[in-house]
């Protein structure tokens, strides 16, 4: 806009930072207040019991098997005997828990290597720095 036409001005630089100067005293008045209104502060209370209410039965109605384990945690901490009904459906297989398994029985033969020759060191057979199996050849210098 020109100066001839009659608009106003743009607001400069200083307005727009009274502006926001004002607008934010304006918003801590209002929330200092809201801070000291009982009645808000009870329906603020009120809101988050309703939502913490809302989150139990969400967790509680869960199923077992639901990703995280949530129903199974609410089960527990509830102390309470399963609902009556039918009994839940077993869960579908997953091609992973094979895989697993075969890790599982993997680690255990592991630690039972393990466990023999530490039992193998201790009895006075092997290599007393650790290295090595039983019974192993050691170098000779």
């Amino acid at each position: 806009m020109s100066e001839g036409d009659g608009g106003a001005a743009p607001p400069g630089e200083g307005d727009l930072l009274e502006l926001a100067r004002d607008w934010i005293t304006l918003w801590q008045s209002e929330l200092a207040a809201l801070a000291a209104d009982r009645e808000a502060q009870e329906s603020w209370q009120t809101l988050l019991a309703l939502w913490a209410g809302t989150a139990g039965t969400m967790l509680a109605a869960a199923p077992r098997g639901w990703p995280g384990g949530f129903g199974e945690r609410a089960d527990r901490r509830a102390g309470s005997a399963a609902a009556p009904g039918p009994a839940p459906a077993a869960a579908a297989p997953d091609p992973r828990d094979a895989e697993i398994e075969r890790l599982n029985r993997r680690i255990g033969a592991l630690e039972q290597r393990l466990a023999d020759i530490e039992r193998g060191e201790r009895g006075g057979g092997g290599n007393r720095r650790g290295v090595g199996a039983p019974g192993a050849r050691r170098r000779q210098p």
